[in-house]
């Protein structure tokens, strides 16, 4: 195994939802950035884990999310000879918030141009194994196939979706006994759904889960709406993984192994017993299965359920979260929770992006400091990407000033990103 040695000024350890738009933010003032990223492509959940949904841009009363995630979206629309939606003309009942759509592919490979041109340094297929403090630097391990990668680093922001640098410090983390299952990502096609009558559909799949054909969770929302829901969205993001913990290999195994399972005992069930479904076609699976919520930061402030539901204002606002809860559970699929008024729009204070008791480290994503109900809102793709534009200008701006990201003021963090196209909050 060769031993590599690079020096950055901020180092990102994930290059997902949060962790691709921090490079960016952070690489085009001119700080020298790289990417830890232990997959394959950036975009993380998104992309590689196929949810390929950044909800949501827009509320019904104007843009929650703008700057760099914005962008990459108008672009990837303008590359697949799509016209931008029009917000305005949208006419949203069943939720405040207005959905978008990505190509995979293209958002990708967009993604990865612009942070090329923009200086960040991309190492993908490694691991963060072991960070250290040396002075006012940190010392960060990575692990690849053939590599070990020693990175000198002035700032760290954690975006891996476990709180795995966090974890690696010793820093105090949150974690409940019960969490919100997971998910697994694929799409069935060719459904012939002039076929398809909806109440023969349900008891069809009810049959089935009465006899143990299909198992509770193959369908993840079997409590709160129809089997016909799953057969129109293909099985996309409709099936849960319980218990899912992708914190560790082990348990990122055990979840894929068990998503896979059900996919397939799905599409065996559409193909040969609903009526319409002879001729589908298991098109797409996604590599991995997903958490909504395993270890997160300790911050130097907890957002609770009430700060989110009341839309606390807080003084150190960083971005906009969303306007409603997205909670998942075994036992009923999915509730969602909504303010009394969709006027309301929830922030995220930058309290809770600093680890509690740490130093020139932040995190952004899904591992924000949050009491879990108030994560099933914040989680939220477009809220991860504001996260990481935000931390991305925090340490930007330590670099540029030569302290500690924590020193950083949050209106100051709130000017840059704006600068580069975000909403002003």
């Amino acid at each position: 195994m060769r031993t590599v040695r690079e020096t950055v000024d901020v180092l990102i350890a994930g290059g997902g939802t949060a962790g691709h738009i921090a490079a960016l933010q952070a690489a085009r003032v001119g700080i020298k950035t790289s990417v830890i990223e232990a997959g394959s492509m950036l975009g993380g959940t998104m992309t590689a884990g196929g949810v390929y949904m950044p909800n949501h841009f827009f509320s019904t009363s104007g843009p929650v999310v703008l700057g760099i995630p914005w962008e990459l979206y108008t672009k990837s629309k303008v590359v697949e000879g799509l016209p931008i939606p029009d917000y305005q003309k949208r006419r949203p009942q069943e939720s405040p918030g207005y959905y978008s759509y990505i190509n995979i592919p293209i958002y990708v490979a967009i993604a990865e141009e612009k942070a090329i041109k923009a200086g960040v340094i991309l190492h993908y297929h490694e691991f963060v194994a072991n960070v250290e403090a040396v002075g006012n630097d940190w010392e960060v391990t990575s692990l690849g196939r053939g590599t070990k990668r020693i990175t000198r680093a002035k700032e760290i922001i954690d975006c891996t979706g476990n709180a795995d640098v966090v974890r690696i410090l010793g820093l105090p983390v949150l974690r409940d006994e019960v969490r919100q299952p997971g998910g697994y990502q694929y799409k069935i096609e060719g459904i012939e759904y002039e076929q398809v009558w909806e109440k023969e559909v349900q008891t069809i799949f009810e049959e089935a889960l009465e006899s143990g054909v299909l198992q509770p969770g193959d369908f993840a929302y079997a409590n709160s709406l129809p089997f016909k829901y799953y057969l129109d969205h293909g099985g996309h993001n409709a099936t849960h993984v319980y218990d899912a913990d992708t914190s560790d290999a082990d348990g990122q195994t055990k979840a894929n192994l068990e998503g896979r399972s059900r996919m397939l005992r799905l599409y065996k069930f559409v193909t040969s017993a609903i009526p319409g479904g002879e001729r589908a076609v298991l098109k797409t699976m996604y590599s991995h299965a997903l958490a909504r919520e395993t270890y997160r930061a300790e911050g130097e402030y907890v957002v609770t359920a009430e700060d989110f539901l009341q839309a606390t204002d807080f003084g150190d606002k960083v971005c906009n979260a969303f306007n409603y809860i997205d909670l998942h559970s075994k036992e009923r699929g999915c509730d969602l929770v909504f303010h009394e008024s969709p006027e309301m729009l929830p922030t995220v204070p930058f309290r809770a992006l600093i680890p509690k008791g740490s130093s020139r480290i932040t995190v952004a994503g899904r591992i924000v400091s949050a009491h879990r109900v108030a994560l099933a809102g914040i989680r939220a793709q477009c809220t991860c990407m504001a996260m990481g534009q935000a931390m991305g200008a925090a340490a930007a701006l330590a670099v540029q000033r030569g302290v500690p990201s924590r020193k950083v003021d949050s209106k100051e963090i709130v000017a840059l990103t704006v600068e580069h196209g975000a909403v002003q909050i």
